[in-house]
Parts: C-alpha cells; structure tokens; sequence
C-alpha cells in the first residue's frame, strides 16, 4: 500500500461514515452514563423513553464501529483487484494504521496513568500493587491487554479500551485474510460468521485448555470462571461476523450492486432496521445461540443507507454536529469513560445538567485530542491528490496507471461481475 493506497486516496471521502460514527460514540458513552449512574434524573427518562432499549444497550455502538471499520479498510484490495493491480502492502497498511491509532493511544495511556490512576487511587497508587501496574502498563502499550482478566478492565479506570485491542488484532489479520477475501468473498462471510459463531459456543461451554490457563494464571486473584469465559467472549474471533459483514458491505457499495435501489427506499429500511433492532432489545427476542446476529444485521443497513449518496440518512449525517462529533470519535471514545469516573463528584452537583454536561466534556477531551494529536500526525503523513482534487488530463499514478476522475464506485461496476465468476 503505496502512499496512495489509503481508503479516501481510492474511493475519496465518504461522508455519511462522519455522522454515523459520531452515533457510534455518543452511543456508547450514553450507555457508560447510564450504566455508572442509574439514579440519575437522566438516566430515569432515557431508560423510560421509547429509546430507552437502544440506549440501554449502547455497548452495541461498539459493534457499528467493528462494521465501520471492515467496510472502509479492506476497500483499497478490492479497488486493486478491479483495477488488475497487485495487492496493497501489508506492511504499508500496517504502517498507517501505527500512526492513525497509536499516537493518542498512548498520550491518553500516559494521562491514564499520570493523573486519572493518582486522582482515583491517590499519588502512591503504583506501590499497592507495583507489579500489577507494571504488567498492565506493558500489555497496553502492545494492545494485548483484552488477553487476561487482570488488565482486560484497564485498572477500573478505562474499561472500554478492549476494543482497541480487538481493533489492532483485526489489523493485523486484515492484509493476510484479504487476498482470499477478494477470490472468494461470499465463501468468506460464511467462513467468518461460522467461526465467530463457533467461538461464541465454545467461550460459554468450551475452550477448556484457555479457560483452565487463564485461571492458573489468576490464582493470586482467584478469578470465577464466569470472569475467564466473559473475557474469552470478548475476543477477536467473536467479532469476527461483524468485521466480515462491514467488508461485503464496502464490496457491494464499491460494485453499485443496488444501484437500482432509491436511496429513500434505503432510508425506509435503515429506519425499519433500526425500530425492528429496538423491539427486539425490548423483548429481548430473539433468543439462542444466533441472537447476536441481529444487531449487526440492523446496523449493516443503517450503514449502507449512510454511505449511500443521495439517501436523507447520508445528508443528515455528513454535516453538523454528528459529523463534527464523528471526525472526533476516535479521541472521544479514548477519553470519555476516565472523564466519567473522574468528574463523578462534579456530575452529582449539577444533577440534571449532568448528561449536557459530561457530554460536552467528553467531546471537547475528543476535539483537543484530535486537534493537537491526531491531527498533526495525519497532516504529517504523506497524501497523494486522488482524494483531494481531480487529476490533470493523462497524470500518471506512481505505478504508470492513469488516474481518472470521481470516486472509484463509478470504475468498478465489472468488479462485481468478476468477483461472482471467481466465487462459482
């Protein structure tokens, strides 16, 4: 993956993902106020609000975000693929990824473990369980920290930074898997649910070797079983449906394979799909070993009709404050739990200004995050002009290719006619 191999470099911006993914962490940070303040004024008219089963169950933004990001990633091979080019570099795509997640990872590690740990735990902290902090200051910093219960919950502190672990594994995955995921795509969304599926079995009755390791290892703690199998459920392989779903969406909106579809027939289902979602949290229905299939279903259509030009979902999301909050989303989310913890005193003074309130905050930790982080080290990192003009008449890519104006979904109609040959 050359320089001009990132996703907005080969299909341009999308900007329905902005809003969508500023859903995503309010979502989720919704669920945290919720969940950490029960009797809260807030929390009493959200919960007993029509919303109230979407809210409750706000852990599920998580899930739009693993969709989000198989739906954007794995682009640039089928972009290659159509256009008869070699597979992007692993090495390259790992590259970038290094310095799109880990730059504010690891200054908000460095808050986590200066001041949040101090302020909760007092300034001598470390010397209860030196050790401890040691260990969980290592498996952070290599995103193994989801691997045991003893750092999984980031020291009470931050627990919602398993996913960036889950998200970091996925990457590592993604340029090995891909090269079969484009031969085979349809076989390859099979194969993923079917695993995850599998592993989701096995963490609640199975996989008995991990489960016996990880309590042999937590004997000092005397971890409960039911603490192993909940960590094991949270693993990679269980969001393995939800990565693989994200990435046949991107194929088929790459392809226009419902090109004939109305964007607002697209809206009606993202509509439907999202009303159907909160019945079924509200009834807690379905029920067996296939529930959690659901959400993500739901959530692929809300995807699609976002991404989707022309569709009143995209428009709504692509600007104003969803889109705001989505560009900042990712450093939101870093900072949004330690600030609840962290303010909970403050929050119990303002009573019902304290959801506005802790919100704000949350967002405002996220733009100066993104701001004086993200941002440089984006800024820093070479971009090619595919996504941010229209190429001059006969301007060349690095590899000889002509460039052609527009996003690349207007190139790629064959590709799907190409990809169904190869999968029969």
């Amino acid at each position: 993956m050359s320089p001009q191999d990132g996703v907005r470099d080969e299909v341009g911006h999308i900007p329905g993902i902005d809003g969508l993914r500023g859903i995503a962490v309010l979502w989720v940070a919704l669920f945290h106020f919720i969940v950490l303040r029960p009797g809260d004024a807030a929390t009493g008219a959200i919960v007993a609000s029509p919303a109230g089963p979407l809210a409750a169950n706000g852990y599920l933004g998580v899930d739009l975000f693993f969709l989000i990001s198989g739906f954007l990633l794995a682009m640039p091979w089928f972009v290659h693929e159509a256009g008869h080019r070699a597979h992007p570099s692993a090495i390259a795509f790992y590259r970038r990824r290094f310095w799109r997640i880990v730059p504010a990872y690891y200054v908000q590690l460095a808050i986590l473990f200066a001041i949040v740990l101090p302020l909760l735990h007092g300034t001598r902290f470390w010397r209860s369980d030196l050790w401890v902090y040691l260990y969980n200051l290592f498996a952070h910093v290599l995103f193994l920290h989801n691997t045991t219960p003893l750092s999984s919950g980031s020291m009470q502190a931050n627990g919602a930074l398993w996913t960036l672990a889950v998200e970091a594994q996925f990457y590592l995955v993604l340029p090995i898997a891909m090269p079969l995921v484009v031969r085979w795509p349809r076989a390859s969304l099979a194969v993923a649910i079917a695993c995850a599926q599998a592993w989701r079995m096995a963490s609640d009755t199975g996989l008995a070797p991990l489960v016996q390791l990880e309590t042999w290892l937590g004997r000092p703690w005397q971890w409960p079983e039911a603490v192993v199998r909940y960590l094991l459920a949270h693993q990679l392989p269980s969001y393995l449906g939800h990565f693989a779903l994200g990435i046949f969406l991107g194929r088929a909106w790459l392809a226009r394979s419902a090109r004939s579809t109305h964007p607002h027939a697209l809206d009606a289902g993202a509509a439907l799909a999202i009303v159907a979602l909160g019945i079924s949290l509200a009834r807690n229905w379905p029920t067996g070993p296939l529930a959690w299939t659901v959400a993500p279903l739901a959530l692929a259509v809300l995807l699609y009709a976002s991404a989707r030009e022309g569709t009143w979902v995209s428009a709504a999301l692509s600007r104003g404050p969803l889109a705001f909050v989505g560009r900042v989303s990712y450093s939101m989310y870093l900072y949004h739990l330690p600030l609840l913890i962290v303010l909970a005193p403050a929050l119990d003074a303002l009573q019902a200004a304290a959801l506005p309130a802790y919100l704000a905050a949350a967002i405002l930790a996220g733009w100066i995050s993104w701001r004086f982080v993200e941002r440089p080290w984006m800024r820093g990192r070479p971009r090619a002009g595919l996504a941010a003009r229209a190429p001059a008449d006969g301007e060349r890519r690095r590899d000889g290719e002509p460039l052609e104006g527009g996003h690349a979904p207007q190139h790629l109609r064959e590709a799907a006619r190409v990809h169904e040959r190869a999968e029969h």
